[in-house]
């Protein structure tokens, strides 16, 4: 497999820098494995979250007072 390897430089906190490194030790793997790792995570995870669709609330009006394709009907009505 071939793989585009870019380089880059983070600022981490010194929290998750050191999570990282414990993990990365208990594991026997490379920081950047661990961290290429816990980043696809969360943008897995993102995606699938905005993936829920929006629902909105839905309420009873009740029955139309006037004929909504009366067209007299509703000027008369907005003239009361």
């Amino acid at each position: 497999m071939n793989r585009c390897v870019k380089r880059t430089t983070l600022v981490l906190e010194d929290g998750c820098i050191d999570g990282v490194r414990q993990l990365a030790k208990r594991e026997g793997r490379l920081l950047s494995e661990i961290v290429n790792e816990l980043l696809a995570e969360g943008l897995q995870r993102r995606r699938l979250r905005r993936r829920k669709p929006l629902v909105l609330p839905m309420f009873s009006m009740g029955r139309p007072r006037v004929n909504l394709g009366d067209r007299n009907a509703l000027e008369s009505l907005m003239d009361s």
